[in-house]
C-alpha cells in the first residue's frame, strides 16, 4: 500500500514539474525578448512612462531597471536581454495605471546557441586599449560604414539590398558596422538621384515630414524596420555602432535642450539597449554640435536610461574627447583622421588607456560611377588598405569606407574590391596575440612594429627591406612568415634572435608586405 502511494506521489510530482517547466518562459542569454502589453492610449503616448524591474533569483541576485517603449496601435514593449542563466522574474512600473504592477515570474535563461552571439562589448580591463565580449571571446574590431543601411526599400518586405550589403560585411569579417538611426538626405545626391539613391527615405521616424514634423510623437512603423536591421546584424554577429544624432544631413531635428530632443534619445536607447550588439554614439561628427554641455547631458542622458551599460563613444571631437570632465562618460575614442594615420592613434593610445578606432581614413571609389561623395581624400582601395594598416599597426582599429555604399547611395554589388584585402588585414592580424602586442616603431627601420617583445611581431613593410630588432626573441620554434596585403600570398622566411636585415620576397613587386614574427614553442629551461 505505502509502495502504491509512493509512486501515486511521484507521479503527482512529475505531473506538476512538468506543467511548471511548460509554464516557464525560456529566453536565451543575451537574447532580445519582447513583453508586450496592450492599454488605451493616452493624447499622447510616447510620453508614458513605463519601467520594468527584472530581478534574479539566483545567488548575487541582479537587478534591472529596463525602459520600455511604445510600439503603435495601444501596444507598449518591454524588450529583456538577460545577462545571466537561471530564473528570473518582472514587475513593471507605470505612470498609466493599466500598465503599473504587471507580473511575470518563472523566466528562464538558458544558455546561448547562437554562435555570433557573445553579450555586450566591453572594454577589456587587463588590456584596455582592446575589446571584449561579455562571456570573454575576444574582439577585433574589423569596421564598415553604412550611413544609411537601414534605408533600402523599406516598403519593400524582403529588404534585398540591405541584406545582400549585411551578407557581403560578414562574409568578409567585418563586426562592427557605423549606422545613423537616421539621416536625410546629403548635398551631394539630392533627391534620390538613381535607382540607388535611397535618401529621403520612403518612411519617416516622427509623424509628419521633415519639413514639417511633430517632433512630440516617433513613429514605431519607422523603428519596426529598423529593429529588422538590427535583428539581421545580430544574426550576423555585427556590432551596431549607433550614432543617435547627424547634423549635415539635413535632417530638421527637434529644438536643443527641448523635450522633443530628451524623447527621441530615450526613445532610442529603451528600443535597442536589449541588444547585446549595440554601441552607442552620441553623432556621427560630434564636433558640429558646439554646445558641449548639452552633448555631455544627452551623453548622461543615455547611460541613466541603458540597464545594460552598453558602451558609449562619440563621433571625432576632439573639443569634447580632450576635456577630461567632459569626456568622463565616454568608454572609447572614435576619431576620424585624414592625414596622420599612425600618429593620431600613438597620441591617443598615450593620453588615456582606452581603445582608439579611426572611424575615417579615406573613401574608396565606387566601381560604377554612381553621383555621391566627391571628396579630396577619395583613393583607390590599395590607397586605404595601406592607411588601414597604418591605423592596425600603431595599435588601433579601423573602419572600412567605400563611396557606393557609405551614404544614402546603397549599390552592394559589384563588391567592393577593397573588402578581401582588408579580410586578410583582420584574418592575419587576428591570429597574434594583439590584445598584448603594443606599437614598437623602435624596433624596425623600414616599417611600422607592433610588437609583444620577445613572442609575437607584425612588421608593415612598404619598401623592399626591413631592419628588424629580433634581440629579445625568446628561444624556441619561431614562424616566420611574409604576407602579401593586397593578394595574400604566403613566403617562409628565417629570424632568430639578434638584428636582422629581411628582404621582402621580389615576388611581392611593389606591394606592401606584412611580417609576422611569432615564437608557438618557446624552450624549456630545465
Amino acid at each position: 500500500m505505502a509502495r502504491t502511494q509512493m509512486k501515486r506521489l511521484l507521479a503527482v510530482s512529475l505531473l506538476l514539474l512538468t506543467s511548471l517547466a511548460a509554464e516557464a518562459l525560456t529566453i536565451e542569454q543575451y537574447h532580445p525578448h519582447d513583453f508586450i502589453f496592450k492599454a488605451a492610449p493616452p493624447a499622447n503616448p510616447f510620453d508614458v512612462e513605463l519601467t520594468a524591474e527584472f530581478s534574479f533569483a539566483g545567488t548575487n541576485g541582479a537587478r534591472l531597471t529596463v525602459p520600455g517603449f511604445y510600439d503603435g496601435d495601444g501596444v507598449w514593449k518591454i524588450r529583456f536581454s538577460p545577462p545571466k542563466q537561471g530564473e528570473w522574474s518582472m514587475r513593471t512600473t507605470s505612470s498609466l495605471e493599466s500598465l503599473n504592477g504587471k507580473k511575470e515570474t518563472n523566466i528562464i535563461c538558458v544558455s546561448n546557441r547562437h554562435p555570433n552571439i557573445h553579450g555586450g562589448l566591453r572594454v577589456d580591463p587587463a588590456h584596455p586599449h582592446h575589446f571584449v565580449y561579455e562571456d570573454g571571446t575576444r574582439y577585433f574590431l574589423l569596421g564598415y560604414e553604412a550611413d544609411w543601411l537601414w534605408a533600402p526599400e523599406m516598403t519593400n518586405a524582403q529588404r534585398k539590398v540591405m541584406h545582400r550589403l549585411i551578407d557581403q560585411m560578414a562574409s568578409r569579417g567585418f563586426n562592427h558596422v557605423l549606422v545613423n538611426v537616421y539621416a536625410h538626405d546629403t548635398r551631394w545626391a539630392t533627391n534620390n538621384s538613381s535607382e540607388w539613391d535611397f535618401g529621403p527615405a520612403e518612411i519617416y521616424p516622427w509623424e509628419g515630414n521633415n519639413l514639417k514634423p511633430d517632433h512630440s510623437r516617433l513613429n514605431p512603423k519607422f523603428f519596426q524596420l529598423y529593429d529588422g536591421m538590427m535583428n539581421a546584424l545580430q544574426d550576423k554577429g555585427i556590432v551596431a555602432h549607433i550614432m543617435i544624432k547627424v547634423y549635415n544631413k539635413r535632417v530638421k531635428w527637434p529644438a536643443k535642450w527641448s523635450r522633443d530632443e530628451e524623447r527621441f534619445f530615450r526613445y532610442v536607447v529603451a528600443r535597442y539597449q536589449a541588444y547585446a550588439n549595440v554601441v552607442w554614439d552620441y553623432s556621427k561628427e560630434s564636433f558640429n554640435e558646439k554646445d558641449n554641455h548639452l552633448q555631455a547631458k544627452l551623453v548622461d542622458l543615455i547611460r541613466q536610461n541603458d540597464a545594460y551599460k552598453r558602451l558609449v563613444t562619440v563621433h571625432d571631437d576632439e573639443a569634447y574627447e580632450w576635456d577630461s570632465e567632459l569626456s568622463r562618460n565616454v568608454d572609447f575614442r572614435t576619431d576620424q583622421q585624414h592625414s596622420d594615420y599612425a600618429a593620431a592613434i600613438k597620441f591617443d593610445r598615450a593620453r588615456r588607456k582606452y581603445p582608439i578606432v579611426n572611424a575615417e581614413f579615406g573613401y574608396e571609389y565606387g566601381v560604377d560611377k554612381l553621383l555621391t561623395h566627391d571628396h579630396g581624400n577619395q583613393c583607390v582601395w590599395q590607397e586605404q588598405l595601406r592607411r588601414a594598416y597604418h591605423v592596425y599597426l600603431s595599435g588601433g582599429y579601423g573602419v572600412y569606407y567605400y563611396n557606393n555604399t557609405a551614404w544614402d547611395v546603397i549599390k552592394p554589388d559589384p563588391e567592393a574590391p577593397g573588402m578581401k584585402p582588408f579580410q586578410l588585414l583582420k584574418d592575419s592580424l587576428s591570429t597574434l596575440p594583439y590584445w598584448r602586442m603594443n606599437p614598437a616603431d623602435e624596433l624596425a627601420i623600414g616599417g611600422l612594429c607592433l610588437a609583444l617583445p620577445g613572442e609575437a611581431y607584425a612588421f608593415y613593410v612598404e619598401g623592399d627591406s626591413l631592419t628588424a630588432n629580433l634581440t629579445g626573441l625568446i628561444s624556441g620554434t619561431v614562424k616566420v612568415e611574409w604576407i602579401n596585403t593586397w593578394t595574400g600570398e604566403k613566403q617562409k622566411a628565417v629570424a632568430r634572435p639578434g638584428l636582422h636585415k629581411l628582404k621582402k620576397p621580389e615576388s611581392f613587386g611593389t606591394t606592401p608586405g606584412l611580417l609576422i614574427v611569432r615564437v608557438t614553442s618557446p624552450s624549456v629551461t630545465p
